[in-house]
């Protein structure tokens, strides 16, 4: 896990490659990260996805409710680690920082 990639790093990338890394965690986890993400970037998120996906999770994250601010961490830190195991296995198209240092 690269402590050099953030929540908001997620925004660099392009639809099937997000999709990809959400589908790596739970529903609950999905909900409780999008639930806590700031609302700019969770909009931006979402267009990333299809337009039903994003109509589908955008409502789920509505009825969700409110999350501590330590269950929306836990729950993004899951996803960066996705993000950063898919990297270093070649399955998304990201560059973790952390494998460029040497």
């Amino acid at each position: 896990m690269s402590d050099l990639v953030d929540f908001e790093d997620l925004r660099d990338l392009d639809g099937s490659d997000l999709r990809a890394v959400l589908d790596q965690v739970s529903t609950e986890q999905l909900l409780s990260a999008m639930a806590g993400t700031p609302p700019g970037l969770r909009r931006l998120l979402l267009t990333k996805l299809s337009s039903s996906s994003a109509v589908q999770l955008e409502a789920q994250i509505n009825a969700y409710g409110t999350v501590s601010f330590e269950s929306a961490k836990n729950a993004q830190r899951a996803l960066v680690d996705a993000l950063c195991r898919l990297s270093r296995a070649g399955q998304v198209a990201f560059d973790d920082p952390e494998d460029m240092v040497a």
